[in-house]
């Protein structure tokens, strides 16, 4: 691009001295065509330095340049969008007229971003305000990884964005990279207000479930998140027995919460569905079976006065094993008065072995004293 040129749209001169915008573009019908390296024109340059006005003169003179793409397929308005430039993106919006203002819009580059997703990205709200209500009945679909402009937008936490987003768009997607929501990522990434909003907008959102078939629930439980799957519960009960599935293996809500030892999860889970205690993964334990095999042991202990914990403790997974099976070959040293003390510690046994709890607890004892001479 000629140096003049291209000075002059980075510090918006459109006259300078003996430097005429117009006359120079009006010259050589080839100069407002000239581009840098990486296909520039001197709309873009001047949109990236958020010069307005002298996009305007531009415009007056060679107005083809409006949908003109880069070597990455990026408009100018683009790169205002990227850049947060709100009064560029007007004037180029302006520029385009209604005729041509959708197709502007709606234009991706290489990664398949359109301009609001490169609004969002930047979090500027103004610009997110303004590309909505421009377009509000487009869907502005996911790009190529797979993220649509709302999904960005809850996975940054830019809930001021998200809202312009839920506010004034008749026709949002919600989707993510591997089939997770927007309500997905503002969990995972733990931006509670923006999760809040997405399931005020839409309550079905805490359903959907990703590749791995976990729901928010799901990434609420794992993460710890009480306040989170209080308010999820509160909204929809049933979300709590909706399994988390990935073919023919899978886990529940509660199996979650006691892997991850949390105590206080599983009695949140236990207050508003008193009845999910009985929930079984897809290998047939309980949540007591999934506390000892991940060594949890404050889960294991705070249970050993619970009133559910006789019905747990004797229940045989697909292999035959009982919690106090598991119990007694761990090396913990609360087991052998707790196995005394249970009723059923003398009459279940292995499916194959055929071993009581205690016998399993003598033999483990028996092998740890050995190996440790």
């Amino acid at each position: 691009m000629d140096p003049n040129l291209y000075n002059a749209a980075v510090k918006g001169n459109t006259s300078d001295g003996g430097f005429s915008l117009a006359e120079y573009l009006k010259r050589d019908e080839e100069n407002g065509y000239q581009v840098t390296p990486k296909g520039n024109t001197i709309l873009h340059v001047a949109a990236l330095y958020g010069n307005s006005h002298f996009m305007e003169e531009v415009l007056k003179v060679t107005p083809e340049l409006l949908c003109r793409q880069n070597k990455k397929n990026e408009t100018a308005l683009h790169m205002a969008a990227n850049e947060g430039r709100e009064l560029v993106a007007k004037v180029l919006l302006h520029a385009a007229g209604e005729e041509n203002k959708e197709t502007l819009m709606r234009m991706t580059d290489d990664d398949g971003d359109t301009a609001l997703h490169k609004a969002v990205r930047s979090g500027c709200v103004d610009s997110v305000r303004l590309l909505v209500k421009e377009d509000p009945k487009f869907e502005f679909p996911a790009n190529q990884a797979g993220e649509t402009p709302l999904y960005l937008a809850a996975e940054s936490g830019f809930f001021d964005c998200l809202s312009e987003i839920l506010e004034s768009s008749i026709r949002q997607t919600f989707g993510g990279p591997c089939g997770r929501t927007a309500l997905h990522a503002a969990i995972i990434q733990i931006h509670i207000d923006c999760a809040r909003s997405l399931w005020k907008w839409n309550k079905s959102l805490c359903e959907e479930s990703d590749k791995w078939g976990w729901n928010s629930l799901h990434y609420a439980v794992k993460l710890g998140l009480k306040e989170v799957v209080s308010e999820m519960l509160g909204l929809k009960k049933s979300l709590v027995y909706l399994p988390a599935s990935s073919g023919n293996d899978w886990t529940t809500t509660i199996h979650i919460a006691a892997s991850e030892g949390y105590v206080n999860m599983i009695n949140e889970l236990l207050n508003h569905c008193p009845d999910c205690w009985e929930m079984l993964n897809s290998r047939g334990q309980n949540f007591l079976h999934v506390s000892i095999l991940n060594n949890k042991k404050k889960v294991v202990k705070s249970f050993f006065k619970h009133e559910k914990w006789h019905r747990l403790a004797d229940e045989k997974d697909n292999d035959g094993n009982t919690p106090l099976h598991l119990l007694a070959a761990s090396p913990w040293t609360v087991v052998p008065k707790t196995l005394r003390e249970h009723p059923s510690a003398k009459k279940m046994s292995f499916i194959k072995e055929n071993q009581t709890p205690l016998d399993v607890s003598f033999s483990c004892t028996r092998i740890y004293a050995v190996s440790t001479r």
